[in-house]
Parts: structure tokens; C-alpha cells; sequence
């Protein structure tokens, strides 16, 4: 059985949020949860999906990951 998405706004073409979305924009505070999933260790208890410098490889760098998620809050502004 396919899914039925509820009636709506289409989404722009331009990626803009549409004016019923803007309408309440700044009427509410702004929070945040980041994520940052690299550990020294990994703890036994922990669910969150974390990875390991050995896990990751010498390919992933912290400050790239850091930029990127600055450059999404960037586009929350």
C-alpha cells in the first residue's frame, strides 16, 4: 500500500520556506542539538552513533565535520 502524504504546500523550487512557514518565524526561541560522533573510546553503554579515530581513518577530519555543521546553522539564520 503506498503512502498518502497530507495536503500541503508544494515545496519551492528555490529551496525558500513558503510564506505560511515564515509566518511565525522569530515568534518562538531557536534550539539546537548537535551531534558530535567522534569519541576517543567507545563505552560499552553508549547508543549514539559514534566512530573511533581508528574507525574512521586517516581520510575524516574533526574541523571538516565542524565546518559543515556550522555551515548548516548557518543556513538556519
Amino acid at each position: 500500500m503506498p503512502g498518502v502524504l497530507p495536503p500541503g504546500e508544494p515545496v519551492p523550487a528555490d529551496g525558500s520556506l513558503p510564506p505560511a512557514a515564515l509566518a511565525g518565524v522569530g515568534a518562538n526561541g531557536f534550539g539546537v542539538y548537535v551531534h558530535v560522533p567522534f569519541c576517543a573510546s567507545r563505552c560499552g553503554y553508549c547508543d549514539f552513533n559514534t566512530y573511533t579515530a581508528a574507525e574512521l581513518g586517516s581520510g575524516v577530519r574533526r574541523e571538516d565535520y565542524a565546518d559543515t555543521v556550522l555551515a548548516e546553522l548557518a543556513l538556519a539564520r
